[in-house]
């Protein structure tokens, strides 16, 4: 196999994937050019075959001495073939040239085959050639070539072919009597300089994602090791700065519902994708480079344009309210949602005493996700277990195959999870790693975990996962990957690069030693270098704690679960002290699991606390509504309407553009039952929740009557004329007065009688 720098020209034939323009020039390889004995192809051993004798022949030689003479005796069909081991992966053509003369029959056709290992015959497409010239064959051999038809079996023209190739042969077809010669001479390969590149749109909206496909050859033993094959995007925006983009490997899948279980059926061969999401309008350009153990190559430039959009953007910490998230455009985002882990859930079951519920996987996010937006949410969490979106496990469920492989089934339901979120407005939260895995003493899993050495894995126990540098790569590698395949969506709101940080180890104590700041600094802030879009990242324990890993600049805001037992204390008491205890790291905070103890509750005890969650937290400073762990009881026991009805009211209150405080609530005249109140507001401005004080506590079989007589007061407000609207937590809208604020400032507002809880707010009427 030799290399030529020379331009062979003629003509090459376009028909059914055949080129018909003049050869470019590009590298050749050459396989045959027929100069030896030993290129000399054979008849094919065929009964009636036409061809009647080889050889090489100085009669016409398109290059150097000599070519391959083909003895005709016609009608009929005649095959020649040779031994051809090649991997035609690095190569965009195979071509040859064949010269007819004169003399050959009119009706005379040709066609190229290729044999694999598995002795899969593909053909090119039947075509004629023209007398007395000759005539460049160019066939793509490219994965996605249409040219190759399968013969005698249905298997497509793929990677997995093209890298294997054991013969190539020529058959040539007449129906006419003759007894004639034709030539072969050049057969080579032409250079991928990088594969055909396609691009979703050449025209987005800011915001909105562009997807680049394309093909490498299917030979790397890992495509998940950048080591062996690293795929980045560059993206020069209309400011002229340059964005590296990381490229992941994809297989395509379909999905049905078998008895309520989602099953997955894998489409076509895999691929290479890079995603990318623009922000800022104008004309954008890109190339990407592939790097592998044959060098670098880099697509051509190509082009899009990107129109201005009303999109909000990523979100960030709000630059105005530093308690606060916002968009990208500065806008207030206040998350509402639930904390959906997964769509099974073993302690619900156990909760409701039933088997656990068919894994629907993407169907029952696409569904859950379209119930969440009608009910005015937009957050959830979601985590990458084994179980469900993991992208590394022992091979004891369909995809994995250990460390440094990607499940690609449970990574292509992340990209239907990301997609729904996007459609319906959800942002997402999304666990990288979740405790159990790395725990042998809570939800433990690390005895199936591949990075215990028992499994084949670099550590010895859960606590050498964390200064491992092996573990610590590989744990690199996986982060470019989730951010190569997810890192484009504005939906992603934060990175949960490992949650119950206090559960995690071989005990309790392990949580107390610098090493888990130490590891999430190195593979946080390597998640923070990579990512171009720069999501937040948090860290998560299920108790409030005061630790170097919180205070580090690494971790963005705050997290802590929300358990508590009704029969000792009351929800609102349980948040406030996790607000007054979290404030002091200066960053946004929420509650990111709650719903009665970790066992859960009563059935009337989760609805108060779905409401006093909501309503409580939101008279808190807190940076998002609590996220209830429960997510099947909202649609099982009808609790959507409680989120709608919380979203009505905040929907005109801008926290972040009118700087809201505590205030105390005390109440005049004589409430007919005893009521707490919670208030956040300005000095023209107030939001309110009212209670009955019994709602706090165990509810399983209260009965609770109406409050009557009970006026809320809020002090050091301007005088003037307030609009008051009144809000049931079920229904929404109830009523509205107008209140007047004297020189007293005091904001004096008759409640409407209520069962259990109202909420109001008040602004200036005018």
């Amino acid at each position: 196999m030799r290399t030529k720098g020379v331009v062979v020209c003629g003509l090459v034939l376009m028909l059914a994937g055949w080129r018909c323009v003049e050869a470019q020039g590009l590298p050749e390889t050459v396989f045959f050019d027929f100069e030896t004995e030993s290129e000399r192809w054979a008849p094919e051993k065929q009964e009636n075959n036409a061809v009647k004798a080889t050889s090489l022949s100085t009669l016409r030689a398109l290059t150097g001495r000599s070519s391959l003479k083909i003895d005709l005796k016609l009608p009929g069909e005649g095959t020649v073939e040779k031994d051809f081991v090649r991997d035609l992966s690095r190569f965009r053509n195979l071509a040859l040239s064949v010269y007819v003369g004169e003399e050959a029959p009119a009706d005379l056709r040709i066609l190229v085959y290729l044999k694999d290992n598995e002795w899969l015959w593909f053909q090119s497409p039947l075509q004629s050639v023209q007398k007395g010239k000759w005539n460049r064959i160019t066939l793509s051999v490219l994965p996605e070539s249409t040219v190759w038809e399968p013969k005698g079996h249905s298997q497509p023209w793929s990677s997995k072919s093209l890298a294997n190739i054991r013969k190539i042969g020529i058959k040539v077809f007449s129906s006419a009597a003759a007894q004639t010669s034709i030539f072969v001479d050049g057969v080579l390969g032409e250079a991928m300089y990088f594969p055909l590149v396609s691009l979703s749109s050449k025209t987005v909206a800011c915001y909105e994602p562009v997807e680049i496909s394309f093909n490498l050859p299917d030979q790397y033993a890992n495509p998940f090791n950048p080591d062996e094959v690293a795929v980045d995007a560059f993206f020069f925006d209309p400011n002229g700065t340059t964005v590296s983009v990381p490229g992941f490997y994809f297989q395509n899948y379909e999905r049905e519902l078998r008895r309520g279980e989602e099953n997955l059926v894998p489409v076509g061969y895999p691929s290479w994708k890079v995603r990318f999401t623009p922000t800022v309008p104008g004309e954008y350009s890109f190339t990407v480079k592939v790097k592998d153990r044959s060098g670098t190559r880099e697509s051509s430039r190509q082009k899009f344009f990107v129109n201005p959009s009303r999109a909000p953007g990523f979100v960030r910490i709000s630059p105005v309210d530093g308690r606060l998230f916002a968009f990208s455009n500065g806008s207030t985002f206040y998350p509402v949602g639930l904390n959906i882990r997964s769509p099974t859930d073993t302690r619900y079951a156990g909760l409701r005493g039933r088997p656990v519920d068919p894994d629907a996987g993407t169907f029952y996010y696409e569904e859950y996700f379209g119930k969440m937006k009608d009910a005015g949410m937009n957050l959830c969490e979601v985590w990458m277990s084994s179980w469900f979106a993991g992208l590394e496990w022992i091979e004891n469920r369909p995809g994995y195959k250990g460390v440094g492989w990607y499940n690609l089934r449970h990574a292509w339901k992340m990209d239907r999870i990301v997609e729904y979120a996007a459609r319906n407005g959800i942002y997402l939260q999304i666990c990288l790693i979740n405790h159990g895995s790395l725990s042998t003493f809570c939800d433990e899993e690390w005895a199936f975990n591949p990075y215990f050495t028992k499994n084949g894995g670099p550590n010895p126990t859960p606590e050498d996962f964390f200064t491992n540098p092996v573990s610590i790569e590989f744990t690199k590698r996986k982060l470019r990957y989730i951010v190569a395949r997810w890192g484009y969506s504005p939906y992603v709101f934060s990175w949960l690069v490992l949650n119950e940080i206090n559960l995690v180890g071989s005990s309790g104590r392990f949580h107390g030693t610098e090493i888990p700041r130490q590891w999430y600094e190195e593979v946080g802030g390597y998640l923070k270098k990579i990512d171009p879009w720069k999501h937040l990242v948090t860290c998560h324990y299920t108790v409030l704690i005061d630790n170097s890993l919180v205070r580090s600049p690494v971790i963005d805001f705050v997290i802590t679960n929300g358990y508590y037992d009704c029969r000792n204390e009351s929800l609102v008491s349980f948040l406030w002290n996790i607000y007054r205890f979290n404030e002091r790291f200066g960053k946004p905070t929420f509650v990111s699991e709650y719903g009665g103890t970790p066992g859960g509750s009563q059935t009337s005890n989760l609805v108060r606390d779905i409401v006093t969650g909501l309503w409580a937290g939101y008279h808190l400073p807190f940076a998002a509504a609590p996220l209830f762990w429960w997510h099947r009881f909202v649609a099982e026991m009808d609790c959507f309407k409680y989120y709608r009805s919380f979203a009505d009211y905040i929907s005109d209150i801008d926290r972040g553009a009118i700087n809201l405080r505590e205030q105390d609530v005390s109440f005049a005249g004589a409430p007919s039952r005893p009521v707490v109140g919670m208030a956040m507001s300005s000095r023209v401005f107030a939001t309110c929740w009212v209670a009955d004080r019994a709602t706090l506590y165990n509810t399983e079989g209260v009965q609770f009557a109406p409050v009557r007589n009970a006026v809320a007061v809020l002090a050091d407000k301007e005088p003037g004329t307030y609009r008051v609207v009144f809000w049931s937590m079920e229904n929404g809208y109830l009523s509205e007065q107008m209140v007047s604020v004297g020189d007293d400032r005091r904001l004096s507002v008759e409640l409407p009688p209520f069962e259990k809880w109202i909420a109001f707010k008040a602004r200036p009427a005018s």
